[in-house]
């Protein structure tokens, strides 16, 4: 059977974005090797791949792309320093305020399911600081003003 196609997007720190068709048997290193080919003031051996649920590695492992899913973001990080991590607090103004630290590129998801589990509540509209509804499939770092599409 012929290797499947995925095409990973990585998004780093910097907003910046790229992606690649690779076949679902190459490994992680082949995806960085083209982001350091393509971002070129990335200093090339630096920072790791941060895979959608999957723990990010230093020096990065040689998994395979086969849990990649089409289009899937994959976060590059130069260091996990603590600016890769923000705490926010979930304020209702009917109930529970509930606070959790989380990784800037983890899903917002993370964090309702974690309200939910943590209150009453059965449904509800997520809406950030500034009044934008926020997706379950957003990030802190979607909503911290830096977000760029190119």
């Amino acid at each position: 059977m012929p290797a499947a196609l995925v095409t990973p997007v990585v998004k780093d720190e910097e907003g910046r974005r790229i992606s690649r068709t690779m076949r679902d048997t190459d490994a992680l290193q082949d995806l960085m090797d083209f982001y350091y080919a393509t971002v070129p003031v990335v200093p090339r051996g630096r920072g790791g791949l941060l895979l959608p649920g999957r723990a990010a590695r230093r020096p990065p492992d040689a998994a395979l792309l086969r849990h990649v899913q089409a289009g899937a973001r994959v976060d590059f990080f130069l260091e996990m320093r603590p600016s890769a991590f923000v705490t926010v607090t979930v304020r209702d103004d009917q109930g529970p305020e509930v606070t959790r630290t989380m990784r800037r590129a983890d899903p917002m998801r993370d964090l309702i399911d974690f309200y939910y589990a943590m209150t009453t509540h059965v449904h509800g509209t997520f809406v950030s600081f500034n009044g934008r509804q926020i997706s379950p499939e957003d990030t802190p770092m979607d909503q911290d003003g830096r977000r760029r599409e190119l």
